[in-house]
């Protein structure tokens, strides 16, 4: 289009001293002068579009073109009258070459505008489908969190019959049921906040191992290790327990005679909480620890992927000597008490 506009104009301002030249000239720009400038655009267009130009500032892509237009323009000017002389034609002479400047420039920015032009509208529409995603994902999110609220209702609920169903004779029964309604409640509204003191994370971790030894019985001996001014310490749910979970069923539960589970906890620094899981069980699969990459354990694997987004190196997968499998974390933690409770609610 712009070598026809271009042909055309020149055709049209020498109509009286060469009729009929808009041929001629059409031939001329469409193989040689803008085949030139199309050639010439690829490279700068490339750096501009799929380079880390793409996503830099308008500012910095302004100062990139100050830069390449004139070399865009100095390439074209040097080839395209290096190829006129190759071919024994003649271009502009003289004063009148600061047309093939002038052009050029004018072409290198009205080209490159329709091209920023095209890229911002693919990203508005690529933004646009973005945002409806996310509007569909937080739709579907409230359904689930509105289903998550009436599942633990009728759970709790339905404990809590069974519980008054239990005669009297089996007092004991009736103390694990409300037991694990107690532990289920606490974990959903645990869920509720990012930050819990340290001291209801193991009075919670605590209801876990007593249902957990009500059914193992002598087989299972846990061992709890806490420096006492760390309970007040604040630290994100749920992190202990997962792993404490994982040990029981995957290193203890296998084992005929048992084994021992032990949770040490203990100040790695000013404000570090170090953490410690070991089991004397059947130790890791095949006796390597598993890639927390590619582990398609949930329990292991999403609690790598929380700490990892606390600042955390995640946890690190030990063999412990001489049976059962080791657990380490640490991570940057306030020190402050909480204001909020999640037993208080």
């Amino acid at each position: 289009m712009f070598a026809t506009l271009y042909a055309g104009a020149i055709a049209y301002s020498v109509q009286e001293v060469q009729p009929g030249a808009f041929p001629d000239y059409l031939r001329r720009t469409l193989l040689y002068d803008y085949t030139l400038k199309a050639l010439w655009t690829v490279p700068v267009w490339w750096l501009l579009f799929r380079t880390p130009l793409d996503a830099a500032g308008w500012a910095r892509k302004l100062s990139a073109h100050l830069l390449l237009a004139p070399l865009w323009v100095a390439a074209w000017f040097s080839s395209y009258y290096g190829l006129l002389q190759l071919l024994g034609a003649t271009g502009m002479r003289g004063p009148g070459r600061v047309w093939d400047v002038y052009i050029p420039l004018l072409f290198y920015g009205v080209q490159f505008g329709l091209f920023h032009t095209v890229r911002f509208t693919q990203q508005l529409r690529q933004q646009h489908r973005l945002a409806e995603q996310l509007r569909f994902r937080a739709h579907q999110s409230k359904l689930a969190a509105l289903k998550a609220q009436i599942n633990p209702h009728f759970l709790f609920n339905t404990l809590n019959t069974l519980s008054a169903s239990v005669p009297p004779e089996q007092e004991p029964t009736r103390a694990l049921i409300a037991q694990l309604a107690h532990t289920f409640r606490f974990a959903l509204e645990a869920t509720r906040h990012e930050l819990l003191p340290l001291r209801e994370e193991i009075q919670f971790l605590e209801a876990y191992l007593a249902l957990e030894q009500a059914r193992f019985g002598s087989r299972l001996r846990v061992d709890l290790l806490i420096e006492p001014e760390l309970l007040s310490w604040l630290v994100p749910p749920m992190l202990l327990q997962p792993l404490v979970e994982n040990a029981v069923k995957h290193g203890i539960s296998p084992c005929i005679a048992g084994g021992a589970v032990r949770v040490r906890l203990y100040a790695a620094g000013a404000r570090c909480l170090g953490a410690e899981v070991t089991d004397t069980g059947v130790g890791w699969p095949q006796g390597q620890p598993p890639d927390l990459a590619t582990s398609p354990g949930l329990g292991l694997g999403n609690t790598h992927a929380r700490l990892l987004a606390l600042g955390s190196a995640g946890l690190e997968l030990l063999p412990h000597a001489p049976t059962g499998a080791c657990v380490r974390f640490s991570f940057s933690t306030d020190i402050s008490p909480s204001s909020c409770s999640a037993s208080a609610l």
